[in-house]
């Protein structure tokens, strides 16, 4: 018996079934991730066909890989964040970060210097979440999606 029980845990940790790689090796994401704004992306007139039937991508495709493009980017608590992606072919092929932070209405009015360091730090936060964005993969998908995104 103790053989048998054996076994099974033999078959339970067996590896699991290959990923089919096909979809992740298209030539499209092969390509270095796309430097483009939100709206350079979306200016760009899409090739649209009466007989095209390919669906777009559903909101919950769209937003359920981006549950982390915040982590590393040292975001402050009272900061909110926009994110503005175009999606295509699995990569984002657009992205706008605005971060701004929410400040009390008592707050004191900051010297040139500090604003200008507030800034610089908001700048850098966007950089990072921008890099996040465009490292995320996608469901394949030949028509550009878009969708925005306030944490």
């Amino acid at each position: 018996m103790a053989h048998e029980e054996e076994a099974d845990a033999a078959v339970s940790e067996e590896a699991p079934p290959p990923v089919e790689t096909a979809i992740l090796d298209a030539p499209e994401r092969s390509r270095p991730p796309s430097t483009a704004s939100y709206a350079e992306a979306m200016s760009t007139p899409e090739a649209l066909d009466v007989h095209d039937d390919h669906a777009h991508l559903s909101d919950g495709q769209l937003t359920g890989p981006m549950g982390g493009v915040t982590r590393g980017c040292r975001l402050p608590s009272n900061a909110k964040v926009t994110i503005k992606t175009a999606v295509q072919y699995g990569r984002a092929i657009g992205v706008t970060v605005d971060v701004r932070l929410i400040k009390p209405k008592s707050a004191r009015r900051r010297s040139k210097a500090a604003a200008r360091a507030e800034a610089k730090a908001l700048a850098k936060i966007a950089a990072c979440i921008d890099r996040n964005v465009r490292a995320v993969v996608w469901p394949p998908s030949r028509r550009r999606d878009s969708f925005t995104m306030d944490l």
